[in-house]
């Protein structure tokens, strides 16, 4: 089926309309504020280097020039990951796009087989996805879901071929023994060779779903379109929306910044990634490139590489067209966070694999830089935990200079590269209703973590071990220790949280040390300016600490979960349930701002006053 005969219609929703031209004026400016915030950052650390070395050469030697060295070192390592994500906005200028909302209307439509994973997570999550994704809003003959379970469960199979019986085009399938490596790479291909054992054969076009994740009616007459209407396009990719987000998403799971800040950038330089569920592939690209790619934990990633390699589009769709869940325990969220660091590198090491032969060496390398920049990032981040304390702890100024108008200079231009930032940082919370941060949105405290998980991929990689197994998302909690002793020794001991404590401890005491140096000298003010306040080094410190406190909070005052039964509107006859108001509430989980209002404003008003004084 082609453009030629499909309907296609716009969506005629005032709601969508007003969506799409603020989301159109933000994309336009992105990039602008992204280049202001490129430019004014190496003005700064261009003239600090300056600065640095006229200390020098005036005499500057010892501890004093290697703290500032040092301090100098931690601020470009501590600016790699907010630098990363602005050079992908600088590169989407003058090209912004966001894809109409359309819908494919009538019932000659092209037929499609709707894939949910399962490896064991709890089975009336899985109903509700497939009871959802059984009822959408299209022709019963040309959709089929079939749940392919590599938990190899006797339940799951009878409860699928229960609905089945009922629904008709709901299928179970499984690869009969549960799997050790590339699960769901494996189960999804698994199921792209099942259909083909179908009446009728494979369907034209391909569909996945996490098993969490509950579809919209209108999903598949929202996607199609959008490939349907252009031959060189091969996936439809809607965002991951969460319903059982805590207030105020402490950990910072709602993935806002990848769903509306990175994926309409790279949608607007024709590099959008598939997210792994709720998008719509043609049949024949998969088959193309050899199915998933095991090569990988994120197969999905893989896969966008290989398709875009064999001259495809992934069109990015702004639309929220299906809803999950995110763990509910520190554990588990953490649990993903490594996976998902290993998954990254995995994926670098994918693009280089004999399978990867469609891929042009400058594609290779390209996709080796997500990997590098999140790589570096850890490392720097982590070598930062270590060397801060110490450089507090010297009580030596942070900062070096030869005069004092160089101090001036300096203050000015940290000045320009704050107002830069925060006015990127504006453009970021406001795109996404204020469920990011004004102050950047770092999410520091899993880094030690995923530093450790680059350290054993390595180590697996050196010793020719195999890859991480995969970990289910999207789980309920589990049950939580009674006592406050309990979650103590679970989370600080069990868990390693210990590590965020320390960090904490040391930071309090190096800031201690810091201030009381700068008491001991006859301009106090000037001295804690210079020293531990010195507003570049005072974001880094301020920042660890309000990120490592979210373990330690939870463990001595763990947010109440939200029970998924009060979260959903289920019809009483046909089971058939959706997030409620209530659930996909945006103002519900925005992300408190008066920390970093008020750390943004000691930035900006000391550098003024430090500026322009004489």
């Amino acid at each position: 089926m082609d453009k030629a005969t499909a309907n296609i219609i716009p969506l005629d929703d005032p709601h969508e309309k007003r969506q799409a031209q603020v989301q159109m004026k933000f994309m336009n400016r992105f990039p602008k504020a992204a280049l202001a915030t490129i430019l004014s950052s190496w003005l700064y650390f261009g003239y600090s280097f300056k600065c640095l070395l006229d200390a020098q050469a005036g005499g500057l030697s010892g501890t004093p020039l290697k703290v500032a060295w040092l301090a100098l070192a931690m601020q470009l390592g501590h600016a790699i990951p907010p630098g990363t994500l602005h050079l992908l906005s600088f590169s989407a200028m003058g090209k912004a796009k966001r894809q109409p909302a359309l819908r494919l209307i009538g019932d000659q439509c092209p037929s499609v087989d709707v894939f949910i994973t399962y490896c064991g997570e709890e089975l009336d999550v899985l109903l509700d996805t497939v009871r959802a994704a059984a009822v959408s809003d299209y022709p019963k003959n040309k959709f089929r879901i079939i749940v392919l379970d590599d938990s190899v469960s006797a339940r799951v199979k009878a409860e699928i071929e229960k609905l089945g019986s009922q629904l008709e085009n709901v299928f179970y399938s499984t690869r009969g023994s549960r799997p050790k490596t590339h699960t769901k790479a494996g189960n999804i291909n698994h199921g792209l060779n099942y259909v083909t054992t179908l009446p009728g054969g494979a369907s034209d076009y391909a569909a996945v779903f996490d098993v969490d994740m509950i579809p919209s009616p209108q999903w598949l007459r929202a996607l199609l379109p959008h490939i349907l209407r252009d031959p060189k396009v091969a996936m439809a990719q809607a965002p991951q929306r969460h319903y059982n987000l805590p207030d105020h998403d402490p950990l910072g799971q709602s993935m806002h910044i990848l769903f509306d800040v990175i994926e309409p950038s790279k949608n607007a330089t024709n590099s959008s990634w598939c997210c792994g569920s709720g998008f719509v592939v043609r049949r024949d690209a998969l088959d193309g490139i050899g199915g998933v790619p095991e090569e990988s934990i994120n197969e999905d990633i893989l896969t966008s590489f290989y398709l875009t390699a064999a001259g495809w589009r992934i069109e990015y769709i702004p639309e929220d067209l299906q809803w999950g869940l995110i763990p509910q325990s520190i554990q588990k969220h953490l649990k993903l966070q490594m996976r998902m660091c290993a998954g990254i590198i995995s994926t670098a090491a994918g693009a280089w694999s004999p399978r990867a032969r469609m891929m042009t060496t400058g594609e290779k390398y390209g996709a080796l830089f997500p990997a590098i920049a999140f790589s570096v990032a850890v490392i720097s981040n982590t070598v930062c935990f270590i060397a801060l304390p110490w450089l507090l702890l010297t009580g030596a100024p942070l900062v070096a200079y030869s005069t004092a108008s160089q101090l001036r200079n300096l203050s000015f231009l940290f000045l320009l590269k704050s107002v830069a930032i925060c006015s990127y940082d504006f453009l970021a919370t406001k795109a996404t209703n204020y469920k990011l941060s004004l102050a950047g949105n770092s999410n520091s405290w899993p880094i030690p973590f995923q530093f450790w998980t680059l350290v054993r991929f390595a180590l697996s990689v050196v010793t020719g071990g195999g890859v991480p197994l995969f970990a289910p998302s999207g789980l309920t909690d589990i049950q939580a220790a009674k006592s406050l002793a309990g979650r103590i020794k679970v989370a600080f001991w069990d868990d390693g949280f210990v590590v965020h404590v320390a960090i904490v401890v040391s930071l309090l005491a190096g800031i201690s040390a810091s201030t009381l140096a700068a008491a001991s000298t006859p301009t106090l003010w000037q001295a804690l300016f210079l020293r531990a306040f010195w507003p570049p080094v005072f974001l880094i410190w301020s920042t660890y600490l309000e990120d490592c406190s979210i373990p330690i909070s939870y463990a001595l005052n763990p947010p109440n979960t939200l029970d998924r039964s009060t979260l959903l509107d289920r019809d009483p006859k046909t089971q058939v349930a959706y997030p409620n108001r209530y659930a996909k509430d945006p103002v519900r989980i925005r992300y408190p701002q008066m920390i970093p209002i008020a750390k943004i404003s000691y930035c900006i008003l000391a550098c003024a006053a430090s500026s322009y004084s004489t």
